[in-house]
């Protein structure tokens, strides 16, 4: 093989494997998001009322849901050692439904509290929003997971597939050549044969078959 063809034939592997490897890359950063999804989906909180209400959280961290949204969060919190747990209310409006029952996050702990125990209590005079109870969460983050997860597919398939295709067209497209020194290939077509005979030469001279040379 010559060294053009050589070099002609790097640039369809080299597709080719890109596009394979688009779609490994794809696969990886899917199977990524997906588990993401898992681990950031919210849970069905745990109900909590105007007495002190256990609660097993069992991921670091605390938030507060309620049935409605309220402008103050009336409720205190209390770790194992019956020290207070601080809770900062939340600024943004998130929203969760689980088990077709909607909850609108309303504080979370200051910090990233660790899994255990907790007495939380809420008494509210002023509306009639019920209050309940679970891990610190984002929806934000639930939300990006399954777009991250759709964007991973699409892009890195899409892109996988179209070089993948680009590389196995223009590799089916590769001229078969004879090699000079070589045999050519199997399958190669002969040469066309002439079914009539070449001319005679051309003789100078008197012609019998022409008639003013009679």
């Amino acid at each position: 093989m010559s060294s053009s063809s050589a070099q002609s034939a790097a640039p369809r592997r080299t597709l080719i494997w890109v596009g394979i490897g688009c779609f490994v890359v794809g696969l990886a950063l899917t199977a990524f998001f997906v588990v993401r999804i898992v681990t950031t989906a919210p849970a069905s909180p745990q109900p909590v009322g105007e007495s002190q209400t256990p609660v097993t959280l069992e991921e670091k961290g605390l938030t507060i849901y309620s049935s409605i949204p309220v402008l103050e969060v009336p409720c205190r919190v209390k770790d194992a050692q019956a020290g207070d747990v601080a809770i900062v209310q939340s600024r943004n409006t998130e929203q969760i439904t689980v088990n077709n029952e909607s909850w609108y996050v309303v504080a979370q702990s200051q910090d990233a509290v660790p899994a255990g125990e907790y007495m939380v209590s809420c008494t509210d005079k002023e509306t009639s929003a019920t209050y309940a109870v679970g891990p610190r969460s984002s929806v934000l983050a639930f939300v990006l997971s399954i777009f991250g997860a759709i964007g991973s597919m699409l892009i890195f398939g899409a892109l996988g597939a179209v070089l993948l295709t680009v590389g196995l067209v223009r590799r089916r497209r590769k001229p078969v050549g004879r090699v000079p020194g070589y045999a050519p290939p199997p399958g190669t077509p002969a040469p066309p044969m002439h079914s009539h005979p070449a001319p005679p030469p051309y003789r100078p001279g008197p012609n019998p078959d022409r008639p003013q040379d009679r």
